[in-house]
């Protein structure tokens, strides 16, 4: 009975990760809208409230195996806040090089630093979300062959480092979302899987991407250029 009471708290331990995420997600890309200027302000935080609502109505804890539909909820939010990540980097992109965007350069470099911070999230989210058949399967132990072999999960180290039953929560993703999304390369932990790997890559490149943006726009206002783009 404790043991189940333990796994029930687990599971909405989970779930409140998850609702945090995807708020301060929603806050970022909101902002980012704004400043780019693309859809009604409204969309998106109605669009995660709808998908957050959804996954707690086709939530149950006391399924003994990963919900199907909350499974695939999961991975459709997924997929939605990266290809809206990736979406702002590409209008953020064009309006540099086409001197298309009409903001200043300060809220150029606000809006690549909004992008870069929920890059950092969206993909800590993704491989939290992916690792192993996802959050349920892990902490069920039902979790089969890993997408990411983190140090402590070496069959060297395994009883080294940490206890024999040791297995990543959601702070382990977000330094590995972290490191990648600043070194640009994995470091410590290595994705092992084709989906791990490509989404690892997406991320790698749309920061290498915002780095660039953000260099570009500090050397203009350095120079005391704005791309002649009026400020608002």
């Amino acid at each position: 009975m404790a043991k189940q009471a333990n796994k029930i708290k687990g599971y909405f331990q989970i779930r409140w990760i998850v609702i945090i995420v995807a708020i301060v997600v929603a806050i970022g890309q909101t902002e980012v809208m704004h400043i780019l200027r693309w859809g009604p302000d409204w969309s998106l935080p109605a669009a995660y409230v709808l998908m957050l609502v959804l996954s707690v109505i086709f939530y149950d804890p006391e399924h003994t195996r990963p919900n199907r539909v909350g499974r695939t909820l999961a991975k459709v939010f997924m997929f939605l806040m990266i290809a809206i990540n990736i979406l702002n980097v590409s209008l953020l992109l064009h309006g540099v090089f086409t001197v298309s965007l009409h903001v200043g350069a300060l809220d150029l470099v606000l809006a690549g630093g909004a992008i870069w911070l929920v890059t950092w999230l969206t993909f800590a989210f993704a491989f939290w979300e992916i690792d192993g058949g996802g959050p349920e399967a892990r902490l069920m132990k039902k979790a089969e062959y890993p997408d990411f072999l983190f140090p402590q999960q070496q069959a060297d180290a395994k009883f080294h480092i940490a206890p024999a039953d040791w297995h990543p929560d959601f702070g382990d993703y977000l330094y590995v979302s972290l490191t990648n999304a600043i070194a640009v390369s994995p470091t410590d932990t290595m994705p092992v899987t084709p989906l791990a790997k490509l989404l690892m890559g997406i991320e790698s490149f749309v920061c290498y991407i915002i780095f660039g943006v953000l260099v570009a726009s500090a050397v203009n206002i350095a120079t005391g250029t704005v791309l002649n783009i009026p400020a608002k």
